[in-house]
């Protein structure tokens, strides 16, 4: 009777890359859910119904496109460690083309209000970056190895 193939033994970076891409996310859901939260209130307080509207589409488009990058991280963590990085820029890349995408598509939507939608969707994308940031700082993990 044969042994059956042992484990493949993950890479030294794939556990870093795995532990930061978690702070990374979970740091950045939650700056973005309370941005979120108060930029409804503040459209809904200034636009009314269609600013409420906007802002929460905006939410969703700018939380959705955000946690591409940290899934696209996790994704790609057993890769060489340049291609982790070839992943996260062109994850980077793509987000902020779809955020132009999507600026452009409801640009003269009268379904909601742009103004509140524009908005969130900055304040939003900007809170998930630097809710990344706080992550990656958090975890201490030394980012080159020499």
């Amino acid at each position: 009777m044969t042994d059956p193939d042992p484990p493949v033994k993950d890479a030294p970076h794939v556990a870093s890359v795995l532990k930061l891409a978690a702070a990374m996310q979970r740091n950045a859901v939650i700056l973005a859910v309370i941005v979120a939260v108060a930029s409804i209130v503040v459209a809904t307080l200034m636009r009314g119904t269609s600013g409420a509207i906007g802002a929460v589409v905006g939410s969703v488009v700018a939380g959705g496109l955000g946690w591409l990058g940290t899934f696209v991280m996790s994704r790609t963590a057993r890769a060489a460690p340049a291609g982790v990085m070839i992943g996260a820029m062109t994850a980077f890349t793509g987000k902020v083309g779809f955020l132009l995408v999507f600026l452009l598509l409801f640009r003269g939507t009268t379904l909601f209000d742009n103004q509140a939608f524009a908005f969130t969707m900055l304040a939003v994308t900007a809170a998930w970056i630097i809710g990344e940031v706080v992550g990656f700082v958090r975890t201490r993990i030394p980012a080159v190895d020499l």
